[in-house]
């Protein structure tokens, strides 16, 4: 999914190269059928809210509306079902000491006892 912003270039379609600003007074039409119809096509409310700052009449349709509404929750669910072990720190999956070799090429004291039999030059070929 992609978040565009007023000042994001359409690369696809009869207005690459066109902002969705001005794609919006161009062809507003456009931007609902790509909210409706790519999933891969978002704009948040930051630039609802700036759009109706300048014109305060401007409403999406409805179908538009909630199919931009629907991406956002569907993206913000996924974001909050990342635990933080999920990006785990690459030293966590080796142990925690790196002070007797200075975490040689990126491995733990425990991982270069173990596995490089306790010579920290053993580590060169590990890709």
């Amino acid at each position: 999914m992609k978040f565009y912003s007023l000042d994001s270039k359409f690369t696809f379609g009869k207005y690459s190269d066109n902002t969705i600003a001005e794609v919006l007074i161009l062809d507003k039409a456009y931007v609902e059928w790509c909210l409706i119809n790519l999933n891969h096509f978002v704009i948040d409310d930051d630039v609802i809210e700036e759009v109706q700052s300048h014109n305060p009449s401007f409403q999406l349709s409805k179908e538009s509306d909630e199919a931009r509404v629907a991406k956002l929750d569907e993206y913000y669910e996924e974001q909050a079902s990342y635990d933080e072990e999920d990006f785990e720190d690459p030293e966590d999956d080796y142990g925690s000491s790196g002070e007797k070799y200075g975490w040689y090429n990126g491995f733990s004291d425990d991982a270069i006892d173990d596995a490089f039999e306790g010579d920290p030059m053993n580590t060169w070929n590990v890709d």
